[in-house]
Parts: C-alpha cells; sequence; structure tokens
C-alpha cells in the first residue's frame, strides 16, 4: 500500500512539473530558439515605410498590409496592444483618428427645424427643412450630414510600420536569426505631416491570422496577404514569408540599451545635429553585419 501511495504521490508532482509554464523558449517567438542557445541577442526597432519603393509588395490592389491589419482588428481575429504589449486597446478606441461631439441622438417624435441637428447610427445629421418631423436621417430630402463627423483612421493613414525584432545567433545552428515580436502601426492624421503609433500587435498573433488566410478554400481570401514581386509574379509570397526573407527596407530606430534611448534622443543628449543620428542609424546597421561576420568566425 505505501509503494502504490508513493507511486502516485511521485506521478502527481511529475505531473504538476509538467504542467508549469515553459521557460525555455520566448512565449513571443516565432523561431522558439532555447535560451541556453543564444550565444547573441538584440532588441532592436525599425521603422518600414510603406511608401518607399523597396516596400511596394506589401501595398497593391489586391492584397494591402495595412488593410489586412485594420480588418483583422476590426473582426477581432487580431488583438491591438499598447507599446507594452500588456493592455489590449479595443478596435473603437484605436481606430478613431478625430472624436467629434455627438449630437442629441434622433428622436422620430420630435419636430426639428432647419439647421436642427441630431445624432444618428454614429454620425451626425442637419435638418435642411423646417417642420422635419418623423424623417429618418438618412433621408436627404430632409436632412443631410454635418459638418462635425467622427473620423476614423484607414489603410491609407497608415504610411509606416514598427517592427520589433531580437536578433539573435544560434550558436548551435551557426546562424543569425530576426525573431519578429510585434508591428507598430504608424498612422499620419489627414492634413498633419506628424506621424505617431495608434497601436502594436503581437507578431505571433499575426502569423497565424496570414497562415490560416493563405490556407483558406477561398482564393480571393488568400490573395489578401500576398507580398506582391512587381517583376515576377511566380515568386510572390505571404506576408509572413516576405518578413521572414528580409523583403523589406527598414531604418533602424534603436538599438536595446541600459537607458532605453532611441538613437536620436542619445544624439540630442549629446547636443548632436538630426543629420549626425541618421548616418548612426546606418553604422547600428553595419555593426549589426559585422557582428555576425564575427561570431561566424568565431
Amino acid at each position: 500500500m505505501k509503494l502504490v501511495k508513493i507511486a502516485i504521490l511521485s506521478f502527481g508532482l511529475a505531473g504538476a512539473a509538467y504542467a508549469q509554464p515553459d521557460t525555455i523558449y520566448n512565449p513571443n517567438s516565432t523561431e522558439k530558439i532555447p535560451y541556453y542557445e543564444q550565444l547573441y541577442r538584440f532588441r532592436v526597432w525599425r521603422t518600414v515605410d510603406l511608401n518607399e519603393k523597396q516596400n511596394a509588395g506589401f501595398k497593391s490592389a489586391q492584397s494591402d498590409l495595412t488593410n489586412f491589419l485594420l480588418k483583422s482588428i476590426q473582426n477581432g481575429s487580431i488583438l491591438a496592444y499598447d507599446d507594452s504589449l500588456k493592455n489590449v486597446r479595443p478596435a473603437s478606441e484605436i481606430l478613431v483618428s478625430n472624436q467629434a461631439v455627438a449630437e442629441p441622438a434622433y428622436d422620430q417624435n420630435k419636430s426639428y427645424f432647419s439647421n436642427e441637428t441630431a445624432s444618428y447610427k454614429g454620425k451626425n445629421y442637419q435638418s435642411t427643412r423646417n417642420d422635419n418631423k418623423g424623417n429618418l436621417p438618412t433621408d436627404n430630402q430632409w436632412w443631410e450630414l454635418a459638418a462635425s463627423q467622427t473620423e476614423y483612421f484607414t489603410k491609407d493613414n497608415i504610411v509606416a510600420i514598427q517592427i520589433i525584432e531580437d536578433v539573435i545567433f544560434d550558436k548551435r545552428r551557426s546562424r543569425l536569426y530576426y525573431d519578429i515580436q510585434s508591428i507598430g502601426l504608424l498612422a499620419q492624421r489627414s492634413g498633419e505631416t506628424t506621424i505617431n503609433p495608434i497601436a502594436f500587435i503581437n507578431y505571433k498573433d499575426f502569423y497565424n491570422a496570414v497562415e490560416k488566410t493563405a490556407h483558406s478554400k477561398d482564393y480571393k481570401e488568400r490573395d489578401k496577404v500576398l507580398w506582391r514581386n512587381r517583376y515576377n509574379p511566380a515568386e510572390n509570397r505571404t506576408f509572413t514569408d516576405a518578413f521572414k526573407l528580409r523583403l523589406f527596407r527598414g531604418v533602424i530606430d534603436k538599438v536595446e540599451n541600459p537607458d532605453d534611448r532611441s538613437i536620436q534622443q542619445i544624439y540630442e543628449r549629446n547636443g548632436r545635429s538630426y543629420g549626425e543620428s541618421v548616418f548612426a542609424r546606418w553604422e547600428e546597421e553595419m555593426k549589426l553585419m559585422e557582428k555576425e561576420h564575427n561570431l561566424w568566425e568565431y
């Protein structure tokens, strides 16, 4: 009997140990490189300007990366976070570009005068005639859209993305990996020149959404996640394959450092010019390449 109890207790402890969260891999990683196999690792922040010719493959009439991301956030297949990737942000919050003040809700029993306003299904309307009673605001014979409307970000407002990735040298396979962790959406409001991040998504969620769409039975759905080779359509790739093959150009903004400062912030604090920080971004790229070469020799 004692032996049976000991065996059951041992099995229970083994099961409890097996149920513990895995700490060998980064849970947000798609490469799954164990920590003990990482000879070298640095986190890098890059900005990918989608208006550049080298990144044109991500934007086409059939498939648009930013449109896919916005649609996925809207339908809930991809969650949007703040820059910490810990706090979920609702789509109704991040997609609002300019929040207009909502007018009083439309009342079908009220008689509206000319220029009087009302809110109906998220839009503000203005009466064009007197004695306007019982006519829905969608009736353009009695109503017109008011000047103040809530504006939403569209794919045209997303002018760039920020890629946050871990540059890892796998000592067992003697190979450098770019393990993307998250993607930030950088938007520009209409009539403005500043570009600001509106949301971040977990790259693993994005990877799963693309793979699911790429294997859809509907060929039109598959086309929505294709990076287009403008010179050879036979070489079209999915968005995730394009990222893995580095078929984009991204400028380094920050390399992991104890002070958590971007390259531009480092140069500003030292009284250096913005032009010098631009050359420093290119220099950081060269340093990464040189580091990879030296690790191969090692």
